[in-house]
């Protein structure tokens, strides 16, 4: 185990990642490499709350819109990616501190946009899922 994870809440075989702009914001971000590319998570503490000791659904809604974006950015060769649609449902309220996951998947992808779907966990719970739309804009290959 890193000191890392011996100080904080991230479960073993994770990789805390620095991050640049608003997802910088989330503080602890988390990469764990599978078959199928990366898993993400984020660890959550009182900063992440709101005023009733929740943490916010604005940041959880950063954080599925910012994981949906690299799962695609992965998925299309690094291409240029933006949100186009992204529809939020809160399952269950989420108290920090805590370790949230997210489950990603592509439902359908095109050469110009691509349709994913992600499950926001904490514990095995789910606590929030998304539906979105991403454009796809292809970087030109270099000669």
């Amino acid at each position: 185990m890193t000191t890392e994870q011996e100080k904080g809440l991230a479960p073993e075989g994770w990789t805390r990642r620095e991050m640049k702009g608003i997802p910088a914001s989330f503080e602890a971000f988390w990469t764990k490499r599978e078959d199928g590319g990366f898993r993400y998570g984020v660890e959550l503490d009182e900063r992440h709350c709101n005023a009733q000791g929740f943490v916010h659904g604005g940041l959880m809604m950063s954080i599925m819109d910012h994981v949906l974006s690299l799962k695609i950015w992965e998925a299309s060769d690094r291409s240029i990616c933006s949100t186009v649609h992204l529809d939020c449902h809160f399952l269950a309220p989420l108290r920090a501190p805590c370790f949230i996951e997210v489950e990603t998947e592509i439902l359908r992808q095109g050469r110009r946009t691509a349709f994913l779907r992600g499950i926001l966990k904490s514990n095995d719970k789910d606590i929030m899922e998304a539906t979105g739309v991403w454009s796809i804009m292809p970087v030109p290959k270099k000669d």
